[in-house]
């Protein structure tokens, strides 16, 4: 059955779909195509829901394991020397555990294993391959400047610069993908600038004493990790837009969610290259044999801080380029930003920083928080309800 769908960005009506069966597919029982791009199949309410809670699993644990690892090797003392050790270390952890996703990539592809070829794969493997690569690169850079500037500046400064993110994924959201941009959008990216700055009274393990403190090195890291951010996630949505969905249009294959477990595992191996490369050459290996060794809680607890950390990063690189995939780079980096407000009350709960506690502000930052994603999930909504009239 065909039916027609609405985009979120724009007002001519979209071309007929052909109705794929739920699974964890682009699906055309949900709503909307927000590119203009007509082989960006319609979005599936369950995989957005699935995607959403992958990014605040996958970043709360992250986060707190974070803390606890900077905790427990006392970066909060004073050695000038040291203020630096483990940034490779921490942009590693990101991407090193993406051979966790062989699994769920292998079953999802077998699934239509039977599926003609397409003539025009070649071409297509020959570029995803040098795209792949641009994005690893990214990956690890942005890795290495968010891990650098956390330990230059203090978090509060750091989270108000790294929220910049807000900004410019909207701006190369339209140079890239070609996105355009309705009122409730928009009301969703303000609130969730005004989260991600509201969060600046979240305190951090790692951060840096007074004497340590480089506002030059530390901002500028800050801002470029943010830019590196927003660059990614367009990125891989014109990888979506431009090659894996358009190689599936004109044939009977459906858009899987495996196309995103195949974009992190190619992108993730050259990011894991890099970075376990710069932590060679910048004889971080040694540091880590030191920190073990000298962990609070034992080298059990620090094999499983640092395991959990690269577990739940790539929980959260899921959900991430799940939301990519189902929605947007704008509604991915939205969620991303407001579960920052749920990582800093769990980090009340969880340690004591400075004695840090549950303000003013956190309070109002959930606020907002769950104002963005009604925002922008009411236009999903109301598209969907239009829809079906």
């Amino acid at each position: 059955m065909a039916q027609n769908q609405q985009p979120i960005f724009q007002t001519k009506p979209q071309e007929h779909f052909v109705q794929i069966p739920i699974n964890i597919e682009r699906d055309s029982t949900t709503l909307i195509n927000q590119t203009g791009n007509s082989s960006r199949k319609p979005n599936h309410w369950p995989t957005i829901i699935l995607s959403i809670i992958f990014v605040i699993v996958g970043q709360s644990i992250a986060k707190l394991l974070e803390n606890f690892y900077y905790d427990q090797i006392h970066r909060s003392d004073y050695d000038e020397k040291r203020q630096n050790d483990g940034v490779w270390t921490q942009s590693l952890l990101q991407t090193v555990g993406f051979p966790l996703l062989l699994l769920p990539f292998i079953i999802l592809t077998t699934k239509n294993h039977n599926q003609p070829p397409i003539n025009s794969d070649r071409f297509h493997y020959k570029s995803l391959a040098v795209i792949y690569i641009c994005i690893g690169i990214i990956m690890s850079v942005q890795g290495r400047l968010s891990a650098l500037g956390k330990l230059e500046i203090p978090f509060s400064v750091f989270t108000l610069i790294y929220t910049a993110q807000l900004i410019f994924t909207p701006i190369f959201a339209r140079l890239i993908n070609k996105v355009k941009f309705n009122r409730w959008i928009v009301i969703s990216l303000i609130l969730a600038v005004v989260t991600g700055a509201l969060t600046n009274s979240t305190s951090f393990g790692g951060e840096p004493d007074e004497a340590e403190e480089n506002y030059a090195t530390g901002s500028w890291a800050a801002l470029f990790a943010g830019v590196c951010f927003s660059l990614l996630l367009c990125n891989i949505q014109n990888v979506f837009d431009n090659y894996i969905f358009k190689r599936t249009e004109s044939t009977t294959r459906k858009p899987s969610f495996a196309s995103v477990f195949e974009v992190l595992i190619f992108s993730s191996l050259v990011a894991t290259i890099i970075s376990a490369v710069g932590l060679l050459i910048a004889g971080e290996h040694d540091d880590l044999k030191r920190e073990m060794n000298g962990f609070s809680k034992g080298k059990g607890s620090y094999v499983m801080a640092m395991v959990g950390q690269a577990v739940s990063w790539q929980i959260y690189w899921v959900g991430v380029v799940g939301l990519v995939f189902s929605v947007s780079s704008v509604l991915s980096n939205v969620i991303s930003v407001i579960t920052w407000p749920i990582v800093s009350v769990l980090v009340v709960i969880f340690f004591n920083f400075m004695d840090d506690e549950f303000d003013v502000f956190k309070g109002v930052a959930l606020i907002t928080a769950a104002l963005s994603a009604a925002a922008y999930f009411y236009r999903l909504h109301k598209e969907n309800r239009d829809s079906g009239n």
